[in-house]
């Protein structure tokens, strides 16, 4: 009988982690800081798929065994990158650049196993327009607090909901882990549902 390999998730994000268990998947999370600046000539898509291998690797690298889920999520807009904003300023910045235009979103994903360090990774591109937005609605908002912890300064899974008008591509790619993506990786590691 095979065992199911234990999945460890290289994030402290509290939406990955239910994201994770929507899926049905038992997992712990261990989390190592990691330095996510990006590689300036690389692309997006090159620059998330390596922060999101060099998130696991850290956690691989302190675990014995087990599949090591790790991500990374950015939002692109006239050729510029969104990270998390570094205070509420920031988010009002960027939330005014983003207002009234299509964004990119981009959610790099990688897991490892710990015991041989085989890594496979992958990321989604998602398109996502924002319905123009008050200053008043955008300072309310910051004020909730929280657009403090993501990338673009919006929760499409939260209070931010409201100001998205649609998007083309992975949802949960926004929310910062996509999910089929994520289990075709687990599996493709020896992961069975």
């Amino acid at each position: 009988m095979n065992m199911v390999p234990e999945v460890v998730l290289a994030s402290s994000s509290p939406r990955r982690t239910e994201l994770l268990r929507m899926l049905g998947i038992a997992h712990r999370v261990v989390s190592v800081p990691v330095n996510e600046t990006m590689i300036f000539g690389d692309s997006v898509p090159s620059n998330v798929s390596r922060l999101a291998r060099e998130k696991a690797l850290a956690v691989a690298s302190r675990v014995t065994q087990g599949l090591v889920i790790g991500a990374d999520t950015v939002v692109v807009f006239d050729n510029q990158i969104f990270g998390k904003p570094t205070d509420a300023n920031d988010a009002v910045d960027m939330l005014r650049k983003l207002q009234g235009h299509v964004h990119e979103v981009f959610s790099g994903v990688a897991v490892i196993d710990a015991k041989t360090l085989m890594a496979r990774m992958d990321y989604r591109r998602v398109e996502v327009k924002m319905r123009k937005l008050s200053d008043a609605e955008i300072v309310s908002y910051v004020n909730t607090r929280e657009p403090l912890d993501k990338a673009g300064a919006y929760a499409i899974q939260g209070v931010g909901a409201r100001f998205i008008e649609w998007i083309c591509g992975d949802y949960y790619a926004v929310v910062g882990l996509p999910l089929e993506l994520t289990a075709h990786l687990l599996i493709e590691s020896g992961y069975s549902f």
